[in-house]
């Protein structure tokens, strides 16, 4: 008797976790309570019928591992859980990203260090890419007239946010570390993502008002 009681109360147990899982708005917790509740069936299927059903038992499994990777997402998009020590500095100085957003925007990005001068952008020509410098110094040549820039700084905004070719010519020195975007990838990458491009947006013009405060 009690064992039965014990099995009927599984699938009871099942059902009333399912729908306390609609009433919660966290995700994840809305998701933790779906896979308490999918494990509880999956036993019930095991324990209570005579014969198995594993029809139920497969989707019900399906059921489970959909959840569970649900889960994982959400988790990467709300940590910075696999992020390397430079991406983790890189998220701290641009600071108005979600963990996820940033995520999305490395997906499209390159690491690199200069073994040579470089030039990453030249006055006059289109913007095929938008640069961040972690480490070094860029120069920046204007009209006959150089100065230097502070390293954690934007290289190619002003012509990424105009659609205008560049307005200097920016070159790193070799040892300096920097991340690039092509500049189509950013632009389609912003039409799927409105909220990356409200973040970006906002770091370039800062970064642009911080230039020109400092010129």
């Amino acid at each position: 008797m009690f064992f039965d009681i014990m099995r009927l109360g599984l699938i009871h147990a099942a059902a009333l976790i399912s729908v306390a899982a609609l009433t919660c708005r966290d995700q994840i917790v809305l998701r933790v309570l779906l896979v308490v509740s999918t494990l509880l069936y999956i036993l019930y299927y095991f324990v209570v019928p005579e014969v198995l059903l594993w029809d139920a038992i497969f989707w019900t499994t399906v059921n489970l591992g959909v959840n569970l990777f649900m889960m994982s997402q959400l988790l990467l998009a709300r940590t910075q859980f696999r992020l390397s020590d430079d991406e983790r500095r890189l998220f701290a100085a641009f600071g108005t990203l979600s963990p996820g957003e940033f995520r999305a925007l490395m997906k499209i990005a390159t690491w690199r260090k200069a073994e040579t001068t470089q030039i990453l952008v030249r006055e006059g020509a289109p913007v095929e890419k938008i640069y961040y410098v972690l480490e070094g110094t860029p120069k920046v040549t204007k009209a006959g007239r150089s100065f230097p820039l502070r390293p954690f700084a934007f290289i190619g905004e002003i012509g990424f946010l105009r659609k205008a070719p560049a307005s200097a010519t920016v070159t790193v020195e070799p040892g300096a570390c920097h991340v690039e975007w092509p500049a189509k990838a950013l632009q389609a990458l912003q039409l799927r993502r409105p909220l990356i491009k409200v973040a970006l947006d906002g770091l370039l013009t800062s970064d642009m008002a911080a230039k020109m405060a400092a010129a």
